[in-house]
């Protein structure tokens, strides 16, 4: 076996080493590209489910309640908690919007989340919230939330609480 042999041999071998680093670093991106995603998704879920909580515990201020419903009597400081609280949930879902423009928010989830904001914003209270809040916000996001706040017109703000409740309780024990 000649030198020249040698060389070709070690430069075959050479690009198999190389071929299989390729196949490995392919893996080991993808892998990690799913464990990005389900941090993503987890954080996403940890924010809103305390917000979710968060509201729950506010839920008892006949204020903020009226706040939501979208009823003029009210007072400032109802009317400034609740903003804040409507600026948590807008930041969350700008988020959610911006993760999704970028790829990090799998369409599954993007689908959940549109759901979810179409059903808030037929609340009159959230809807006037984002109309006092709007231009705090990026452009597209704004484009994105004005098309769903339409596309939400319509819905009864009752579609949620008590009124909502009872129907389905009702619907529920009905064979």
């Amino acid at each position: 076996m000649t030198l020249s042999d040698l060389a070709s041999i070690g430069s075959f071998v050479s690009g198999i080493a190389v071929l299989v680093s390729l196949v490995y670093l392919s893996l080991q991106i993808r892998q990690n590209t799913k464990h990005s995603q389900a941090l993503i998704q987890q954080g996403r879920a940890a924010r809103i489910a305390d917000t979710s909580l968060r509201l729950a515990e506010l839920a008892a201020s006949e204020g903020l309640e009226r706040c939501f419903q979208g009823s003029p009597d009210v007072s400032e400081n109802d009317v400034r908690r609740f903003i804040f609280m409507c600026r948590a949930i807008f930041i969350s879902a700008e988020d959610s919007f911006f993760q999704n423009r970028q790829g990090l928010l799998d369409g599954a989830a993007f689908e959940s989340f549109v759901s979810s904001l179409q059903a808030g914003m037929g609340a009159p209270g959230i809807a006037t919230a984002w109309m006092l809040t709007r231009e705090m916000y990026e452009p597209q996001f704004r484009d994105f939330i004005d098309r769903t706040m339409g596309d939400a017109v319509g819905r009864a703000a009752s579609s949620r609480g008590l009124a909502r409740w009872k129907a389905v309780i009702a619907a529920a024990k009905t064979p």
